[in-house]
């Protein structure tokens, strides 16, 4: 070997030994760069953790603060355990103050008993009318919707107990001023809605597919006078509303959304349970495997008022299956023959008793348009302080339908008096009141 080969293979090896050094660095840069941003990620991760653990423990409290302002321990007082193996049974009430001008007594408008299976899997709701005439402790035999007003939710709930039979778990009562805040806050609610609902005292709703803003839906759940049935379809109208409400809010998957509709349920609502038990029993009634009804009996005036007469032995009946299997029939197979009578075939006599000169004639009119067939108009010879519907013997039904589509007067007199139905040739007798709005 010679000394250039020497010197050659001595300065190659020397080259090689620069580059690894000059290579050095480069790779304690990149590790050093890789280090300092998994520390970034990490400490980015905790803090995300940290964030989300106490926006966690934030939601809870504000939860429980909103779950105790729902609280009615006097209500809850008499609410029954739920024993093992056995159904579980709540009862929703909507309460109603406001509908008729100063009225300072709160109502229960709703009053809808629902049955859960032990294994959850299936429901049954029944529904009692408003006028469901039954006996009250310590007031004697009163409409069932009077229970809150003489001792609020607890007597009402200790009310339906005693009528009914049947142990009760847990309440929800709603007030009904509430709906407007609660459908408001989830941004509406649709429903589909037959026919256009105008009356004058709830107010209206349009047909067709329809997403109910808050007046609407108070509309729509009190609105009674302009329906066929009365209170029948009112009670169906309540049921239709709150499965839609209920399926709507359960479909909420935006957080501010659900914190909204959160604060206007505990504004609105008093209940025993969680809002997490709440929205279960709500999704149980929006699924299709739960039936529902309505107590079967009839509407009947009983010294000069309004009652829903129950029929007893078949409501019997209807709860022994709600209770043991959650069964209910349909309204349209455990009604009573509640038809009302056709309007064109009833005669009708319209006297002027209000002072009101034209009133008789403007009256006439409406129940010309709303169908009858056969409308008269004269004077009373006497002033009258109540509006007052007189029919003769067997006609006690068509009396109901004219005093039912009377839009000036809340709850018309109606009695039989065969005397004054045939002096005027008419099966129906009204004598318009100084109580009659126009």
């Amino acid at each position: 070997m010679t000394l250039f080969d020497s010197e050659n293979e001595h300065a190659y090896f020397a080259h090689q030994a620069d580059q690894a050094i000059d290579a050095e660095p480069t790779v304690y840069k990149s590790r050093r760069f890789h280090l300092r941003w998994t520390k970034v990620l990490a400490l980015v991760g905790i803090i995300l953790l940290v964030v989300i653990i106490a926006l966690g423990v934030w939601g809870f409290f504000w939860l429980r603060s909103k779950e105790a302002r729902m609280k009615l321990p006097a209500a809850a007082a008499v609410l029954d355990p739920k024993e093992s193996g056995q159904p579980e049974t709540t009862l929703v009430i909507g309460v109603d103050k406001g509908s008729v001008p100063g009225e300072v007594e709160s109502r229960s408008d709703i009053l809808m008993l629902v049955s859960v299976s032990p294994d959850g899997k299936k429901s049954a709701v029944i529904s009692l009318p408003r006028d469901t005439r039954t006996t009250i402790a310590g007031h004697g035999t009163q409409k069932i919707n009077a229970a809150h007003a003489f001792g609020g939710t607890a007597l009402t709930i200790q009310t339906v107990k005693e009528f009914t039979g049947l142990p009760i778990n847990h309440f929800v009562e709603i007030d009904f001023n509430g709906f407007k805040q609660i459908v408001n806050a989830i941004g509406g609610v649709k429903m589909n809605i037959p026919k256009a609902i105008h009356d004058k005292y709830a107010g209206d709703v349009p047909a067709g597919d329809v997403v109910l803003n808050g007046d609407q839906a108070l509309a729509l759940v009190r609105a009674r006078y302009s329906m066929a049935s009365g209170d029948l379809d009112r009670v169906k109208n309540q049921r239709n509303f709150l499965q839609a409400m209920l399926g709507t809010v359960s479909r909420q998957r935006n957080p501010f959304k659900v914190m909204s509709v959160v604060d206007a349920v505990s504004k609105n609502v008093k209940t025993d349970l969680t809002f997490l038990k709440m929205l279960s029993l709500g999704r149980r009634l929006h699924g299709g495997n739960t039936q529902m009804s309505t107590v079967p009996g009839e509407p009947k005036i009983m010294g000069g008022l309004w009652y829903y007469i129950v029929d007893m032995p078949a409501f019997r009946q209807m709860l022994s299956t709600f209770e043991s299997k959650q069964e209910v029939p349909q309204d349209s197979t455990n009604q009573a023959n509640t038809a009302q009578a056709s309007r064109s075939d009833i005669s009708v006599a319209v006297l002027n008793g209000s002072g009101t000169k034209g009133l008789a004639g403007e009256v006439a009119t409406k129940l010309k348009a709303a169908g009858y067939g056969n409308v008269s108009v004269g004077n009373s010879a006497s002033k009258y302080s109540n509006t007052t519907v007189y029919y003769g013997g067997g006609d006690e039904s068509k009396a109901q339908t004219v005093a039912g589509d009377l839009s000036g007067v809340k709850q018309p007199k109606v009695e039989a008096s065969a005397k004054i139905a045939s002096s005027y040739g008419s099966k129906v007798v009204v004598v318009i009141g100084s109580d009659y709005s126009q």
